[in-house]
């Protein structure tokens, strides 16, 4: 009997055993920080090249032989130096020949004036003869401006890019003879998305890198934001004019550029905060003892910081360190905040 009491006693002690509720895991401890709001530029980096804003393309307005082009491409040229002549004995003989026929209705006029005071002319007569002078005085205006179209001089002083005739051709009008640029217009043109231009405007600052080992970093301001992108690449054209354009650089070399964007309130945390997965991007909001999951939308990072496009409030608290273990809703203990 004494057996079978031992034995039911011990059967009462081990299911009381398993009854006992599991302990909860001890709380997490994790480091916050507290979001807010910084006033700070985004900075963007590109590939530009060195262009000239100032080009000239010389043309002739006259047809003719080209007698005189002494200036090759690197030549420099100051302001009314002649870039090429053409031959002119044609119109100057013309030229001639209209000044006689301007000599002789000036003197026909003259006569006709005498004549009609004692009305030896008719008033037709005298009308048809003023006429007469008029378009002969004409002529010669006609043909001097033609001759002076002759020689051709440089409205600024430039640099020859291209030489595309030779003394002793006879070009027809309008065909395309040299190419002069000026130096003091070299900027850099670059290609730029949408969102770039929007943050960008005339003035911005910027860094241009060149390859060129004697040649510092150079700065920069943004001077002119093309109103239009192209249809096919969805770019733009941003021009930066070079504050100081050293010796050595030259139009179609290639640089790079930092572009400092407009600066603007942004919500930032630290990017060790940010976390991903297969269903996105969150954080762990504090909310209590408790850290909450809540999905938001990141933006430009900054150094060691990101923005947050959605999702978060200025002054709410976040889990900055100690993500193991950590869960929507697990308990935390906070050992620190920001």
């Amino acid at each position: 009997m004494s057996l079978l009491l031992l034995t039911a006693c011990d059967g009462g002690n081990s299911a009381t055993e398993r009854k006992k509720p599991a302990r909860k895991p001890p709380p997490v401890l994790v480091e916050a920080v507290s979001v807010g709001k910084e006033t700070i530029a985004k900075t963007w980096e590109r590939i530009g090249t060195l262009v000239h804003r100032h080009i000239l393309r010389v043309y002739n307005q006259e047809e003719g032989k080209i007698t005189h082009l002494p200036r090759y491409e690197g030549d420099q040229v100051k302001q009314g130096e002649i870039l090429l002549s053409l031959d002119d004995k044609l119109l100057r003989a013309e030229l001639k020949k209209a000044h006689a026929t301007r000599s002789m209705a000036a003197r026909k006029l003259s006569r006709l004036e005498r004549l009609r005071k004692t009305n030896a002319a008719s008033e037709e007569n005298l009308v048809s003869a003023q006429t007469e002078l008029e378009l002969a005085q004409a002529e010669v205006e006609i043909l001097n401006t033609r001759l002076s179209y002759t020689v051709i001089r440089a409205p600024f002083d430039g640099i020859v890019t291209r030489r595309l005739a030779e003394p002793g051709d006879i070009k027809p009008r309008n065909s395309h003879l040299l190419t002069l640029a000026d130096p003091k217009s070299l900027l850099l043109r670059v290609e730029a998305s949408a969102q770039l231009i929007a943050d960008l405007a005339p003035g911005s600052q910027a860094k241009i890198f060149l390859d060129l080992p004697h040649i510092p970093v150079l700065q920069g301001k943004v001077q002119r934001i093309y109103p239009t992108l192209d249809p096919v690449t969805r770019q733009g054209k941003v021009e930066i004019r070079l504050q100081n354009i050293p010796a050595g650089i030259h139009a179609g070399q290639y640089a790079r550029v930092e572009l400092t964007g407009q600066a603007r309130q942004r919500l930032l945390i630290p990017f060790s905060a940010l976390r991903r997965d297969r269903n996105g991007e969150y954080v762990y909001v504090i909310e209590g003892n408790q850290a909450l999951r809540r999905d938001v939308t990141s933006g430009s990072r900054f150094g060691s910081q990101i923005e947050i496009l959605d999702g978060l409030q200025e002054n709410e608290s976040i889990v900055k360190r100690g993500f193991m273990d950590l869960k929507n809703t697990t308990a935390i203990t906070v050992s620190g905040q920001t």
